[in-house]
């Protein structure tokens, strides 16, 4: 069997921290158009397969001016959409 493969197959993980993480990776890998995954605790990370960060780690869009790609949870500089009333 691959040396590899076997160690991988007898990785315990330490944390639910850790877990999450790997679940958030193997989503990314599936879904690489997407900058953010959410995991299946309701946490966010970005994902390591979008290919654009700035030096802080956080994803940029892809195409020019290169502008941070909002959290899916940050709504703040939202416009209210056409229609809604307080």
């Amino acid at each position: 069997m691959n040396k590899q493969l076997e160690e991988h197959n007898e990785f315990n993980y330490s944390t639910d921290a850790e877990w999450d993480k790997e679940d958030a990776r193997i989503r990314g890998e599936q879904n690489q158009e997407s900058p953010w995954i959410c995991s299946d605790r309701d946490v966010w990370y970005v994902n390591p397969y979008w290919g654009k960060y700035d030096k802080w780690g956080n994803p940029l869009q892809k195409e020019y001016p290169y502008k941070n790609c909002q959290h899916p949870e940050d709504y703040d500089d939202e416009e209210p959409s056409i229609g809604w009333t307080e």
